[in-house]
C-alpha cells in the first residue's frame, strides 16, 4: 500500500480514535456505517454505535437542517472514496492514465468523446502526482466500452468511476466546447471536463483536497476568478434542481474563494 493519505483517512482515522475513547461524532458514526466493509478490509475497529445511519443524519440536522442530506451525502462518498482506495491499494499516476486512454482508445468501435473530471484533471495538468479515482464521463455510453471498464480496472490496478461535475451541480449548455483537449486514442478523443465546472464542484463538496485544487487551478490561470463568479451567477438560478445543495452556503463558499482570489 502506498503511503500517501487516501481519500477520507482522516476521517477514518479520527471515527477510529473517537470510537476507541467512547465519543459519539460525526466520524465515530461514519465509521460505525462503514464497519462491515471496513472489518472485511482488515481495519481492527472498537465497538461500533448502533443504528447509525439515523443517528449521524439527526446530528447533522441538530447542526444545520437545510444542509443535512448535502453533508450527508458528501461524508458518505468520502467513505466509500475510502474504502476502495484501500481495496485498490494503487494510485493512478500519469501513466497509468495514459494507458487507460490508450486502452479505451484500443476498445472504442466507433467514435467517442470522453471527458475526465477531478484527480484525474490535476494529475495529467500535473499539480498532483497521483488520484485515487479516474472519473471519467463519454458524450454516449458505448456498450463496449463499459462492458471493458470492469476488466481494464482489474488489469491496471486502477479506480474507475463514471461521473462529472453535472451530477452535482448545473452545468450550463456548451460545456463541450469548455472542455480542453487531451489527445486521441484510436476512434477516442479525450479532453478536460469543462475547467469552471470542475472548480465550482469542487467549492461545493469542499474538500480540503477540494480547495488545494481550486487554488492550483487559479496559480496556473487555468481559471479567472471573475469568470469563476459569473459562471456560479449563471448556474445559481438551476440550484433548485439539485437538492443536496445549500444555495446560501455555496455562494458564499463561492464569493470567500474567488472573491479574494
Amino acid at each position: 500500500m502506498h503511503n500517501e493519505l487516501l481519500p477520507g483517512q482522516d476521517l477514518v482515522e479520527a471515527g477510529l480514535a473517537d470510537l476507541q475513547s467512547g465519543r459519539e461524532s460525526v466520524p465515530a458514526l461514519l465509521v460505525s456505517i462503514g464497519a462491515p466493509r471496513l472489518r472485511r478490509l482488515g481495519v481492527r475497529l472498537p465497538a461500533t454505535i448502533p443504528s447509525p445511519e439515523q443517528r449521524l443524519y439527526e446530528l447533522l440536522a441538530l447542526r444545520d437542517p437545510d444542509s443535512a442530506h448535502g453533508r450527508y451525502n458528501a461524508l458518505i462518498r468520502r467513505l466509500v472514496s475510502y474504502e476502495r482506495a484501500a481495496e485498490c491499494g494503487e494510485l493512478a499516476n500519469a501513466d497509468r492514465i495514459r494507458r487507460l486512454m490508450r486502452a479505451l482508445g484500443a476498445e472504442a468501435d466507433i467514435a467517442v468523446r470522453i471527458y475526465f473530471t477531478g484527480g484525474a484533471t490535476a494529475v495529467l495538468f500535473g499539480w498532483r502526482q497521483s488520484t485515487i479515482d479516474v472519473a471519467l464521463q463519454m458524450d454516449h455510453e458505448l456498450d463496449r466500452l463499459l462492458r471493458a471498464l470492469p476488466r481494464l480496472k482489474d488489469e491496471l490496478q486502477i479506480n474507475i468511476e463514471l461521473a462529472s461535475p453535472a451530477d452535482f451541480i448545473p452545468v450550463p449548455p456548451g460545456w463541450e466546447t469548455r472542455s480542453p483537449f487531451i489527445a486521441a486514442e484510436g476512434k477516442a478523443s479525450f479532453f478536460h471536463f469543462d475547467l469552471y465546472a470542475q472548480a465550482l464542484a469542487k467549492v461545493e463538496r469542499n474538500h480540503a483536497q477540494d480547495r488545494e485544487d481550486i487554488q492550483a487551478m487559479i496559480h496556473r490561470g487555468m481559471i479567472d476568478p471573475r469568470r469563476a463568479l459569473e459562471y456560479f451567477r449563471q448556474i445559481e438560478p438551476e440550484l433548485y434542481r439539485f437538492p443536496a445543495i445549500n444555495p446560501q452556503s455555496f455562494r458564499h463558499a463561492v464569493e470567500e474563494i474567488f472573491g479574494g482570489a
